[in-house]
């Protein structure tokens, strides 16, 4: 299993303080960041042990990696609105800002990976350029979607948990 220490960046404190404020008439997302004890290995083993170290289950082979620009509009929709409702909580425009602060705390060649397309208005492909439909979850909730994004040194989730 894959070593995973703190992440000391104040960047990651300052961007949870602003997304919970953001999102402060809805739940809240989970934010976490850890910087790794060493090379990544297998991307499902370092993706199911931060879902692990944050109380969730792994999904192995079950995790769907995707381009960048998905990565970012599905951190923006969840940081916008919620799962199960089309309610918006957040203006798109302040939605984008947070979601690239996320997507900046990683250097160009990072990874991306998701759990599948739990909603949105906009379909969802992964690296080969194949549609993704549904999603496997791994809380106990009845929908949760987020993007984990895999560096060398570095691996980070922001991740939404919604009930109808």
């Amino acid at each position: 299993m894959p070593t995973l220490m703190p992440d000391p960046d104040r960047a990651i404190e300052a961007l949870m303080d602003d997304l919970d404020a953001a999102r402060a008439e809805s739940y809240p997302l989970l934010l976490s960041v850890r910087r790794l004890g060493g090379p990544p290995g297998e991307p499902a083993d370092v993706l199911d042990a931060l879902a692990i170290d944050a109380g969730y289950t792994g999904l192995g082979g079950g995790w769907v990696e995707v381009p960048r620009r998905i990565a970012t509009k599905i951190l923006t929709h969840l940081i916008a609105s919620e799962l199960a409702y089309p309610n918006e909580i957040v203006e798109q425009s302040a939605a984008e800002e947070l979601a690239g602060r996320f997507l900046g705390l990683f250097p160009p060649g990072t990874r991306y990976f998701t759990n599948g397309a739990c909603s949105g208005p906009f379909a969802i492909y992964d690296t080969a350029g194949g549609e993704v439909l549904g999603w496997r979850s791994i809380s106990a909730a009845p929908f949760d979607n987020g993007v984990i994004g895999l560096s060398a040194e570095r691996v980070g989730m922001i991740w939404a948990e919604d009930a109808p």
